[in-house]
Formats: C-alpha cells, structure tokens, sequence
C-alpha cells in the first residue's frame, strides 16, 4: 500500500494514536467516577445515543466526502445536508428519552441528563462529523480526525473536572459537560469550516433522501453491534457484570482503531477507483493487513490482560478475563471494518446494511438468551457470532461484487473488440 495511502494512513494513525490515548483516559476516569454499575448503566445510555446518532446523520457525512471528492477536492459541500442532520435529530430525539427511560430505567439519569446526552449525540455530534467530512473529502483525513478528537479531548476534560469537583450526583454533572465538550468543539470545527453558507441551505429532493437513507442504514448497522450491545447487556445483565463488559467492549474497541485509521485514509481512492486489477490488490492487501493486525492485537490482549484489572482498580476486578475471551473477536471485527467499507465504496450500500443487521440480529436475539444463565460470557459469545458473521458474509459480498464487475467488464470489451473486427465500430 505505497503512496498517498500509505501517507495518509501514518498521519492518521499518529491522530488515532492520540485518540486512544483520550479514550483511555475518559474511560479511566468515568469507571472511577461512577464504578462498575453506574458504568454499566451509562453505557447501555450512550450505546443507544451513539445508534440513534447515526441514524441522526442520514449518511450525510459519507455522501459529503463522495460529493467533495469527485469534486477534486473544491465543492463546498452538499445544501442540504445540514438541514437533514438538524431534522432528523430532532425527531430522534423526542424518542430518545422516552426509550432510555423504559428500557434502560436502572441507569438512574433524569429527564434532563438523557436530554443533555441526546441533543450531543443525535445533533450536535452529527453536525461536527459534517465539517470533518469537508477536511476528509479534501485529502485532509488527519485534519479531518482531529476535529473528531476534538471532542474526545474535551470530554476527557469534562471527565477529569467532575471527579475533581465531587458532585453529589456525578453521573447527571458528567452528562451536561458532557454535552458542553460537545457543544464546544461544534463551535470549533464551525468557526474554521467551510460547509455550505446557512443561506443557501434545503432540504433533499425525494431521490436525495432515498439515497441518503441507504447510507444512514449503513451508519445504522455499522455502529449496531459495536454500540448497541452495551445498551443489550444492561437489559439483560446485572448491572456489575454489564460494567465490566462494557469497559472491556470500550478497551476492544479502542484496540482496532489503527485499522480504522486505514480503511479512512482509504475511502477517497476506493471512491474514485474502477474496478481492476489494482482495485483487488488494495482490497486484498486491506483485508490481510487487518487480519494480521487483529491477530497480533489478540495476543497482546491475552498477554497483558491481567494488567487491565490492575489498572482499573479492585472495583473492576475481574475485567481481564472478559478482555481475554473477547480475544477471538478482535480479527473479525478487523476485517468487517475493511469489508462493510469497500461494499459502501463500491456502490453496494445496501449489501453493507443487509449483512450487518445480520449481526444485530445476531447479537439481540443471542444477547438477550444466553446472559441471564451464563453472565458476560454469554454476551461475549453473542458479540463473537455477531462480528464473526458479518465479517464473514460482508466478505463473500465483496468477492461476489469485484467478480461481477470484473466479468462485465470483459464481456463489454469482448463485444466492443468484436464491433471492431465487423467493422461496425467507429
């Protein structure tokens, strides 16, 4: 992977790099502000934030990097994608609260604090991803990464203040600095984009809306199983246990951001690339460099889980062993993350969807049956099937799709060869 790639993906993993660093410190700070079964709660709230969120961004970020990228890099950006962001939060959020509510009531956060995380998560986090879709679509991925970070680091700090300052109720205190790290970096990434002026917005034309709800599905499903079993396991786990799974889910996931890093730094090429020979060896070289990372990662986890428990602290005793069985989830969740973006790249947003609520599908169905007689081995399992499966057919959509193109390619070049032997040709 030599190049602009290879270029790209080392900033940006320098800028993941920073990343985990704030996840790891965020997560350290709010599993000591609220230990185990208040986190365990919180979590399941943020999943449910976080999948809403992405329902809430109608794919508007993805269709911004396609539009400027095509663009050469100097479009402003698409008129009505803010417009739709701002609608379809709204709406979500007047779901969001109610839901968290009844499902989640053990999560003991107010009215207003689940409004402070919604409006961060279902609006204005949407709204920041817009701006960094301008830098992404323009070359600019680690500039792009960084307004994501942004907030990370800001929350990070809002994290470390609350635990600081001793509020009697912390989980409701870190719920609205929480919303104002978020609302901070907003006015950041604003103050230095270039998204399209306020006047010149509209709504999507019926056809822009139907193409924007095939990447919003793809938002949907992609963020599913690596958010919604959170929200799964404080439903049908104790609450301790759902706070180590979790914080340990959280620790997994930071661990693939290097392949993230990757499949980012790819989107632009994949856009614009036909389908050829070079198209294969990037999609093949992404996919095994993922595998052998997730592999590698694997065994390190294993290695230094014990470490985790140290770590964290005797109220999280115990984390390292849910960290070490999810140890066999790690490639797969790799490769999906490569293969879910080239079908989305190559046009076949929907085959994304459709093997990924695959998994979500998996991941209720086996998260809800197995943990109330198993515990958090039975969520790991359930995560295990989930990620494995849609790795697996995402993967098989790929290989079908390059096939496909690749054989109508030649027969068109067979038939325009033999235009031109007739001499019906030009």
């Amino acid at each position: 992977m030599k190049g602009p790639i290879a270029r790209a993906t080392l900033r940006t993993t320098a800028v993941f790099a920073l990343r985990l660093l704030l996840q790891a410190l965020t997560l350290l700070l709010v599993t000591h502000l609220l230990g185990p079964a208040a986190y365990g709660a919180f979590a399941g709230v943020m999943g449910l934030a976080v999948f809403f969120g992405a329902l809430a961004g109608c794919g508007m970020p993805l269709m911004q990097i396609r539009a400027i990228s095509r663009d050469g890099g100097q479009g402003a950006g698409l008129p009505y994608a803010a417009p739709a962001v701002l609608l379809v939060g709204t709406v979500l959020l007047l779901f969001f609260v109610p839901l968290c509510s009844f499902a989640l009531p053990e999560s003991a956060l107010g009215v207003d604090a689940l409004l402070a995380l919604g409006l961060a998560e279902l609006i204005m986090q949407p709204l920041l991803m817009l701006y960094a879709a301008e830098r992404h679509g323009r070359g600019e991925v680690a500039r792009a990464q960084l307004l994501q970070v942004l907030p990370l680091a800001l929350r990070a700090l809002a994290a470390g203040v609350v635990v600081a300052a001793s509020f009697d109720s912390p989980l409701s205190a870190y719920a609205f600095a929480y919303l104002l790290a978020t609302l901070t970096a907003l006015a950041v990434a604003r103050s230095g984009g270039q998204v399209v002026a306020t006047h010149r917005w509209r709504f999507p034309c019926r056809d822009e809306w139907a193409e924007a709800c095939g990447y919003a599905a793809t938002d949907l499903s992609r963020n599913g199983p690596t958010e919604l079993d959170k929200a799964v396991a404080a439903r049908s786990m104790p609450a301790y246990d759902a706070g180590l799974y979790a914080a340990a889910a959280r620790i997994m996931a930071a661990g693939v951001l290097p392949v993230m890093a990757m499949v980012v730094s790819a989107l632009p090429r994949l856009f614009r690339e036909s389908v050829g020979p070079e198209l294969w060896r990037l999609v093949a070289l992404m996919a095994m460099i993922a595998l052998f990372y997730g592999s590698v990662l694997s065994a390190l986890f294993w290695v230094g889980a014990g470490w985790i428990d140290i770590i964290l602290g005797a109220a999280y005793i115990g984390i390292g062993d849910v960290l070490r069985s999810m140890c066999v989830i790690i490639p797969g969740v790799a490769l999906r993350l490569v293969s879910g973006s080239v079908l989305m790249a190559l046009g076949r947003p929907w085959m994304r969807v459709g093997a990924e609520f695959f998994g979500v599908i998996i991941l209720v169905c086996v998260g809800v049956g197995l943990p109330p007689y198993i515990g958090s081995t039975g969520m790991v399992i359930a995560l295990a099937f989930s990620e494995w499966g849609m790795a697996l057919v995402s993967s098989a959509l790929v290989i079908k799709v390059l096939v496909s193109c690749r054989d109508s390619d030649a027969i068109r070049k067979s038939e325009m060869e033999s235009e031109v032997e007739n001499g019906d040709g030009p």
